[in-house]
């Protein structure tokens, strides 16, 4: 048991690496998850070499740290992910709620409140913790539904609002969060001495690396047959936000017409017209270069490629050309 541990923790381990390696945007909240994947992984590897009591309450406080903070990360990842605007204060209110719940989750062997009374037992020479949950320990459980009922409450709007890159991505957050309650369950329910939630999260945490990597890869082929030179932009016309009179006709209704059924637009690629629609909501390029997880060289490029197929130079022009365009229908 403890090599298969010891396995999943340096998979763990590597994975935080992969996430260097994937992740050229460098997501704080998405490090923090690899990293109390790692942390969860390796408390149960020294729960399974415990030779002692004391040895294995602080290997399970080990793992609970991990365990944690865990969906508070993972909650905070598909926030930013799915574009989720949130109160400034609400990380370090979650914070301090985590904190708390991670000092009631540590408590056995001190207080009679999250463990009445814990043991030590060895089955087939495998050290078990054997339990008895003390009042507070169904408190972790609602701290655990919390978290899962907001992030698949977050995930609902966002797919509803539609601010999320396409419902593609939301159904591979769905898939992976779901995953995660389905298991937790069954664990629950079966009173495993193996804990299953060790190989969901190597499996969610390579799940969640390649919906990263599609996010800042795809579309990329596309704007490298694009030259610099086919189209001479204006660095400030490009850059800058249009003035808001210019589009104060403009709704979302407007811009999924346009985007639908405008023929011009029909030449670009599915990428190009995800960077249209943010155009046509007057974002500037850094801001959409942070929403769809690509530096601003990219969007220039993919900006560059959508007047050149427009026939326009600057961004006054494409808003002229749309708003004649949604006049006439």
């Amino acid at each position: 048991m403890s090599v298969i541990y010891g396995i999943f923790s340096a998979i763990a381990l590597l994975m935080i690496g992969a996430y260097f390696y994937v992740d050229r945007k460098r997501d704080i909240w998405l490090m923090l998850l690899f990293i109390s994947v790692a942390v969860c992984d390796i408390g149960y590897f020294l729960l399974s070499l415990s030779k002692t009591l004391d040895n294995a309450l602080w290997a399970n406080r080990i793992a609970y740290l991990g365990n944690v903070f865990l969906p508070f990360f993972l909650l905070m990842m598909i926030m930013n992910l799915s574009r989720f605007s949130y109160p400034k204060l609400l990380p370090k209110i979650l914070i301090c709620i985590n904190t708390l719940m991670l000092l009631i989750t540590a408590s056995g062997g001190f207080l009679p409140v999250y463990y009445k009374n814990v043991s030590l037992n060895f089955i087939d020479g495998i050290p078990v913790l054997i339990k008895e949950y003390g009042p507070l320990h169904a408190v972790y459980k609602i701290f655990l539904f919390a978290y899962f009922a907001a992030m698949v409450g977050i995930i609902t709007y966002t797919a509803i609002k539609k601010t999320v890159v396409s419902s593609k991505h939301t159904m591979f957050l769905a898939f992976v969060v779901i995953g995660n309650i389905a298991i937790w369950l069954v664990e629950n329910m079966i009173h495993s001495s193996f804990e299953f939630l060790s190989i969901s999260y190597i499996v969610t945490e390579g799940l969640i690396l390649f919906l990263y990597g599609i996010l800042q890869d795809y579309g990329l082929a596309d704007t490298q047959k694009i030259s610099d030179s086919s189209v001479v932009i204006s660095q400030n016309t490009s850059e800058s936000a249009v003035p808001s009179e210019t589009v104060k006709s403009f709704d979302s209704e407007q811009i999924e017409s346009i985007l639908n059924n405008w023929k011009a637009v029909e030449t670009l690629s599915q990428r190009e017209k995800e960077v249209l629609r943010f155009i046509l909501e007057n974002k500037k390029r850094k801001v959409i270069a942070e929403t769809l997880f690509v530096t601003e060289s990219t969007i220039k490029k993919h900006t560059s490629g959508i007047f050149r197929k427009l026939e326009i130079t600057n961004r006054a022009e494409l808003f002229k050309k749309a708003k004649e365009y949604s006049t006439k229908t």
